[in-house]
């Protein structure tokens, strides 16, 4: 006889009851209903009830005729996207290497899902006193160089849209009349890359490519930063060289 699976209650005890269902349906796929699950997971079948119709809601299950859960499409979706993320950075690995090993600047490989930029890997300058970011971290939309690569794939419509609200003085560079922002964003889709001189943050300087997709659309950007005395004009105009030679 086996023991019945407990749940740990600290926390977000809900979360983590949501998740053990979620984990035994994986485990047992059309072979569980309500009342299995609440006697596997020593729950009350009114708690059962009530995930197992969220996550029926979300299209994260689907219930088949004969009442039994497995996975359902939401989780197919989100695994693809997890092994995308993956693939780019098993794929751009060596190239954010190279980077660091010509430049010795930070080189971050990040991606957007239209609101935001996660960054998903990166290769941190060897100076002690260098631009990083943890692995994770998310950046804004109008955040330097890596936001105007990810809005250049925008439509004229899509930008007049998503600028509506004024643009954030980060520095006393930083472009906040939308008209100007946008002529540099045709910039950007024009030439393929886009610079950021102190624009983000003072003293610091950015240059950034698109990563793309099979269909043409923008997948992921590559984006190096560094102390503008050291990632000055010069070295960005060998780094655009260098990133845009590798990106075709």
């Amino acid at each position: 006889m086996t023991a019945k699976k407990t749940v740990n209650n600290c926390g977000a005890p809900m979360l983590y009851k949501a998740f053990a269902i979620l984990e035994a349906i994986a485990a047992d796929q059309q072979k569980l209903g309500i009342s299995d699950l609440a006697r596997k997971l020593n729950m009350s079948k009114s708690t059962v009830h009530g995930i197992v119709q969220a996550f029926l809601d979300l299209g994260v299950i689907t219930q088949e005729p004969n009442k039994k859960f497995r996975l359902g499409p939401t989780l197919i979706e989100l695994g693809k996207k997890a092994l995308a993320g993956d693939d780019l950075r098993f794929l751009l690995r060596p190239f954010l290497e190279e980077l660091y090993a010509e430049f010795e600047e930070t080189v971050f490989l990040g991606t957007s899902d239209g609101k935001i930029v996660t960054i998903i890997d990166k290769v941190d300058s060897p100076s002690g006193l260098k631009i990083s970011a943890p692995v994770g971290s998310r950046l804004s939309l109008l955040a330097g160089a890596t936001g105007k690569v990810f809005l250049s794939a925008l439509s004229d419509q899509e930008l007049e849209s998503f600028l509506r609200d004024r643009l954030p003085k980060y520095t006393e560079k930083s472009i906040t009349d939308k008209a100007k922002y946008i002529e540099e964003l045709k910039k950007v889709r024009e030439q393929g890359y886009a610079t950021d001189f102190e624009e983000y943050m003072q003293g610091v300087n950015a240059v950034c490519v698109p990563i793309m997709g099979m269909y043409g659309q923008i997948s992921a950007a590559v984006w190096m930063v560094g102390f503008s005395n050291s990632l000055n004009k010069e070295k960005i105009s060998r780094a655009i060289a260098a990133m845009t030679r590798k990106t075709k």
